[in-house]
């Protein structure tokens, strides 16, 4: 993979990368919180995924609890 040091130069001369990255996410407007909120938010399909593992482990949680009370 090949660098773009034009680019690079760019980013870092002109604005700085800090301040590229703030202006191109958009998370230095009046709308920040909102915006950041919605970077960090997990997708539907990963969250639903989630709540599947927890409610599973919980169960084999359970079932540990179960069998090491009959030992």
């Amino acid at each position: 993979m090949t660098i773009d040091q034009e680019l690079l130069r760019g980013l870092y001369w002109n604005r700085g990368v800090r301040a590229a990255l703030l202006d191109g996410l958009e998370v230095t407007g009046s709308d920040n919180h909102e915006r950041s909120r919605q970077f960090l938010q997990e997708p539907p399909d990963v969250q639903s995924r989630r709540e599947d593992l927890s409610k599973r482990l919980e169960r084999l949680r359970l079932a540990k609890r179960e069998l090491q009370s009959l030992f």
